[in-house]
């Protein structure tokens, strides 16, 4: 529902906006700086700031925001008629940590545990997804990693190929557990909404950019990916 509210307040400034600056080009409204930007935007394939204000974390034109905008939408109405889904593309959401926070609290719920004591561990489906909800937990996809690939066969992360900037990372099932602390053998691999890799806290105390850091199972140090500077985003650059 929260996600909900942050896309209809998209969707109504977006209308509300556009059916102004139709009004101020015909000369029926006043031409105001943001509209005025607004146009600008429009002409040169941006995201017009006005719009930037209640839109979801994103680098990318404007051309190729509307059509990411449109599936986040499209998702979202499916997920309202159709119920829950299999598996939840992890950037179709404005707030994705509060996705997980969620996640955490109907386990807690469920099996009567203090939410504080909880934390993820992670398991890696492969890449097509499952026909069934798990038993508890979410499954999440969408992410794409940069630095780094993920063999299937060898189940852990290794080398990019040369010249290959991002590659998809398979499914992931989040699974709250009590205490579970990662391996130091597997690379805490941070997620991040966008490529900027930088954030600030937000009012409920999370990052605005970093979502979480998910273990993923590797041959090497874990240092290696530290300092190659191995990383999944969920939104990229176009």
């Amino acid at each position: 529902m929260q996600e909900m509210v942050k896309f209809n307040r998209l969707m109504t400034n977006m209308s509300s906006s556009l059916s102004l600056l139709r009004r101020a080009i015909g000369g029926l409204a006043i031409m105001s700086s943001d509209l005025d930007d607004m146009y600008v935007g429009l002409m040169n394939n941006q995201l017009p700031p006005i719009w930037e204000k209640v839109s979801f974390a994103t680098m990318k034109t404007l051309g190729s925001w509307m059509k990411d905008a449109l599936s986040r939408i499209e998702f979202m109405r499916t997920w309202l008629v159709n119920g829950l889904p299999v598996s939840f593309p992890l950037p179709v959401f404005f707030f994705p940590q509060g996705f997980m926070t969620g996640t955490l609290q109907t386990f807690a719920r469920k099996y009567m545990v203090a939410i504080d004591t909880l934390s993820f561990k992670f398991g890696i489906c492969g890449f097509e997804e499952p026909q069934e909800h798990p038993e508890d937990g979410v499954l999440c996809s969408g992410m794409m990693l940069e630095g780094a690939k993920w063999d299937p066969d060898a189940a852990m992360v290794v080398d990019s190929v040369l010249g290959e900037m991002y590659t998809p990372l398979p499914i992931v099932h989040f699974i709250p557990a009590v205490g579970h602390v990662i391996a130091p053998t597997s690379y805490a691999c941070p997620i991040y909404k966008t490529a900027v890799r930088k954030g600030v806290l937000s009012t409920t105390g999370m990052s605005t950019n970093f979502v979480v850091a998910v273990e993923l199972p590797t041959a090497v140090d874990p240092d290696t990916w530290v300092l190659a500077g191995v990383a999944a985003l969920l939104n990229l650059t176009d």
